[in-house]
């Protein structure tokens, strides 16, 4: 599997002073944004925690994704507000909305140096994309949230986007970028520091479930833990629990990055440095980084099966946006797995013995990771009252059995068909 550009600018967790437990408080299972953020909270609270990572960190989907960081839920906030009552309705919406504050708090706390930037265009295709933007700053400007702006027209797009592709669109002073593997590290380092023990290359192959959770890892001693969170998302096929498994679809998603940008430009395309995503069902989604570099995704493999060559559809799909790229240079392309649930609401559960996860987080996982860590992890210290209201959502769980995958790429073909034709 190919390396992230990001991969490029990090360097590797270095190696852990602490002599390795056989006993933790808690083990977490994943070293990505969820995982990481859960035992930096614990171990800010006193708690003795592992995380325990099959690879790297940040090998996963939250260290290859696309850098955005979105307010709010993935899905129309009426999936989530329709099962609830008024008060747990608003407690979700609080939420999700405190997902990307939270990520800059951590990073002003933690001096993690991750290119935080502001600014974020949801762009629309045409009339019915952009009737649904309007229909949800309406939504979101009733709950109180004031950084929508409505650009009903490509003379409106022009302060932030050069394209003839959109027709207008909703501009977010309060969502950006991020460059997703060095905030990802600098929570590790600063979980660390906290306490927390990271072991990584540290495979969980199974777990023994009493009131002492024992984990066997491969070729590594055992290891017990009063309580296990499983932070895994789409990389825990092996070990995930059934109810786990049968709601979540892993989906591949790749991501091109050119060459650096002269300055000339980025001004003729993107002139505020805006954060772009279309609102096709398979859309594309692109940013300018600090490098000048064009970080273009929108490669979706829902038979997670990359089929022809991934580098010659981004290219594609850029140059369809912005001709001018045509021409312009790929310095690499990266693929990764991201989950996703019926309904596009996070998972979140718990056993009766005492293992809690959360999965599914449907291309807003830069934000939301770190607010369901933080969920987990405050249920863990007995603030469960988040983590209940996340876990009371009803999920369905994907139909077709074995036939799961195509199941899912035949109703993708269908969503990506009315797409092209604009119904």
């Amino acid at each position: 599997m190919l390396s992230s550009i990001y991969a490029d600018h990090v360097d590797a967790l270095p190696p852990l002073k602490q002599e390795r437990q056989e006993r933790y408080d808690v083990a977490i299972i994943g070293g990505g944004l969820t995982g990481v953020t859960a035992a930096l909270h614990l171990a800010e609270h006193g708690y003795d925690v592992v995380v325990l990572e099959a690879e790297t960190i940040g090998s996963g989907g939250s260290g290859r994704n696309g850098g955005h960081l979105c307010q709010g839920w993935p899905s129309d906030f009426h999936h989530i507000s329709n099962q609830l009552n008024t008060h747990d309705a608003d407690l979700a919406w609080q939420a999700g909305m405190a997902a990307v504050d939270m990520v800059a708090s951590r990073v002003s706390k933690h001096n993690i140096e991750c290119d935080l930037q502001f600014g974020y265009l949801h762009a629309a295709l045409h009339q019915r994309h952009l009737n649904e933007l309007l229909k949800m700053q309406d939504e979101w400007s009733r709950r109180g949230y004031n950084q929508l702006t409505a650009l009903t027209d490509r003379n409106a797009l022009t302060p932030h986007i050069n394209s003839q592709s959109y027709c207008g669109g909703l501009y977010d002073r309060g969502s950006g970028q991020i460059q997703p593997l060095k905030y990802l590290m600098g929570l590790a380092l600063a979980a660390r520091a906290a306490g927390a023990h990271i072991l990584e290359n540290s495979r969980v192959i199974k777990i023994n479930r009493s009131a002492k959770k024992t984990l066997h890892l491969h070729n590594a001693p055992l290891l017990t833990a009063d309580r296990v969170l499983l932070c895994g998302n789409a990389y825990l096929t092996d070990i995930g629990l059934p109810d786990m498994l049968r709601r979540l679809a892993q989906v591949t998603s790749s991501v091109l990055a050119t060459t650096s940008l002269s300055e000339n430009m980025i001004q003729h395309i993107l002139p505020s440095r805006a954060t772009v995503a279309d609102c096709n069902t398979a859309l594309n989604y692109y940013r300018i980084d600090a490098d000048n570099r064009m970080i273009f995704g929108g490669r979706a493999s829902y038979t997670n099966v990359n089929l022809g060559n991934v580098e010659a559809d981004l290219r594609r799909r850029m140059a369809a946006v912005f001709p001018v790229l045509a021409d312009a240079e790929t310095d690499r392309v990266w693929s990764g797995r991201i989950g996703i649930t019926v309904n596009r609401i996070p998972h979140f559960g718990r056993t009766d013995d005492d293992i809690y996860f959360v999965q599914g987080f449907s291309g807003h996982g830069v934000a939301l990771t770190g607010l369901a860590g933080t969920i987990l992890a405050d249920a863990i210290m007995g603030d469960a009252e988040r983590f209940d209201v996340m876990q009371s959502l009803r999920h369905t769980p994907f139909p077709g059995g074995i036939l799961r995958t195509p199941a899912l790429a035949l109703g993708m073909s269908w969503y990506k068909l009315k797409d092209r034709l604009k119904l």
